[in-house]
């Protein structure tokens, strides 16, 4: 049995931490994604850092709901969905890449993790 109260504290402070670092570094963080400058990469890092800091948000009030009930369903979905699609472009990515930087290495480790939290909780039943 998962405490879903632990996974959606964790994966809100692992979306706000990027989402910090896209909103308010976001030269650096496209510089990091993208090799070459470009004022359209950097807007659509902001873009990012304000879908993943409410996201962030989101599990970090609703980390007290049942995530098997009916107010909890849909929250639990969106993030599945989330880290499943997520995930799996970082690791295709990755691999198609040879894992070229630790930080994008890194984020496709966590979002695979909370990939799996959140399937376990999927098949599992709430508390």
């Amino acid at each position: 049995m998962m405490n879903s109260k632990l996974v959606q504290s964790a994966s809100s402070i692992f979306l706000g931490a990027m989402a910090i670092l896209c909103i308010f570094v976001p030269d650096e963080a496209a510089k990091k994604i993208i090799s070459e400058e470009n004022e359209y990469a950097v807007l659509a890092v902001q873009v990012l850092g304000a879908l993943l800091f409410g996201w962030a948000t989101v599990n970090w009030m609703s980390r007290t709901v049942t995530m098997g009930g009916i107010y909890g369903k849909g929250i639990y979905m969106g993030n599945l969905a989330q880290f499943l699609i997520g995930g799996l472009a970082l690791l295709k990515w990755n691999l198609r890449h040879g894992f070229p930087s630790a930080m994008l290495t890194g984020l496709c480790i966590g979002y695979l993790i909370f990939l799996i939290l959140y399937l376990r909780m999927f098949f599992s039943t709430p508390k």
